[in-house]
């Protein structure tokens, strides 16, 4: 795989473990079992986007990293593959 600048969040999310970006697409890792995505031609702003935790938790009622993913990238339509 790419070398890649893990960003760890883990301690402050409650499904994402670290989050990178290669330049032109996203990767992100995920509790509990450390599976691994890649999407597909996801803008650096949406990194950014998605480290301002944008987007509110429906079920906790404040910003989060896994909401704003969600409706950043998955709801966009992005492609992805698991990598692990």
């Amino acid at each position: 795989m790419e070398n890649l600048d893990w960003i760890e969040i883990g301690h402050d999310s409650d499904n994402i473990i670290r989050i990178a970006h290669s330049g032109q697409d996203l990767f992100v890792e995920f509790k509990p079992n450390g599976s691994g995505y890649k999407y597909y031609n996801v803008p650096f702003e949406i990194l950014q986007r998605i480290l301002n935790k944008e987007c509110i938790s429906k079920s906790k009622g404040r910003p989060s990293y896994g909401s704003t993913l969600h409706v950043l990238v998955k709801t966009e339509g992005y492609q992805c593959e698991q990598y692990k």
